[in-house]
């Protein structure tokens, strides 16, 4: 199996604008990428298991932060902690998992992590039809991690 990287997407499958992390793991599945595809329905624990023993990940989630609807924001596990307005988003929550995981395993967490979120609309309405600005920016986000995954190899 193929350690070197994994692409992650996080989100609720059934919350129209929160499932596009998972969107965009699906479409990514479809692309025979030389990196494994997983998904996670939550942003707690179960994402340190899928990214441990890999030496890049790139995780993809939802956000609410108060941007334009379907703008893309690359961020690092020191903005989660540092930057006010993510401090507010249950992005959060992943930092404090994907920090756990580098102070309790850090021979086994990725050396490399970039981290994708997308700016949700809409994620109180149980729906699978995500809104056209979220939409698009899965599809934006996609082609970024064909691209970032390309030059890995």
């Amino acid at each position: 199996m193929n350690r070197k990287c994994v692409v992650v997407g996080i989100g609720n499958p059934y919350l129209q604008d929160d499932r596009a992390g998972i969107v965009v793991a699906e479409r990514l599945e479809q692309e025979n990428l030389a990196c494994q595809i997983g998904v996670a329905y939550t942003a707690g624990f179960e994402v340190m298991d899928k990214i441990r023993d890999f030496e890049r990940a790139i995780i993809v989630d939802a956000c609410k932060l108060g941007n334009k609807p379907g703008s893309i924001l690359e961020v690092t596990l020191d903005d989660i902690f540092t930057t006010h307005a993510l401090v507010n988003s249950h992005a959060i929550t992943l930092g404090t998992t994907l920090k756990t995981g580098y102070i309790c395993f850090p021979e086994e967490m990725p050396a490399d992590i970039r981290i994708l979120l997308i700016e949700v609309k809409e994620i109180k309405e149980f729906t699978q039809q995500m809104s056209p600005e979220v939409e698009q920016a899965v599809g934006e986000v996609v082609e970024r991690i064909k691209g970032l995954v390309a030059a890995m190899v």
